[in-house]
């Protein structure tokens, strides 16, 4: 068919024979070139941002605001003692709130460890 070479595909053998004889060359595609991403072009601050402000504002979002809307609930009714801050109710609340998390995990391995 062409006199080039080809990669893959189907190609008519017309030499010697009278009947047109089908080849089929298979090979593998070729390398695709690695798509560039487009995180890679924003600059060094922002790609840093995304990195680890992101997440940590999420972690932040995700246990810290809960805990101060709480204590800030708690504060508006009158429900603190004399002299709690909202921030030292915050930190309490969160750290009540790691260490039922860990005590869990360790009773989960207590109980796994006992099989």
């Amino acid at each position: 068919m062409s006199s080039g070479h080809r990669s893959s595909g189907i190609e008519r053998l017309d030499r010697d024979r009278g009947q047109g004889a089908i080849r089929i060359v298979v090979a593998p595609p070729p390398a695709r070139r690695k798509k560039e991403r487009a995180f890679s072009y924003l600059p060094w601050p922002v790609r840093l941002f995304v990195k680890l402000g992101l997440p940590l504002i999420v972690l932040l979002t995700v246990f810290v605001l809960p805990n101060y809307l709480d204590c800030r609930n708690r504060h508006d009714a009158g429900l603190f003692f004399h002299g709690m801050t909202v921030a030292a109710c915050t930190r309490q609340t969160l750290y009540g709130q790691i260490g039922a998390t860990q005590k869990r995990f360790e009773d989960i391995a207590h109980a796994v460890g006992v099989r």
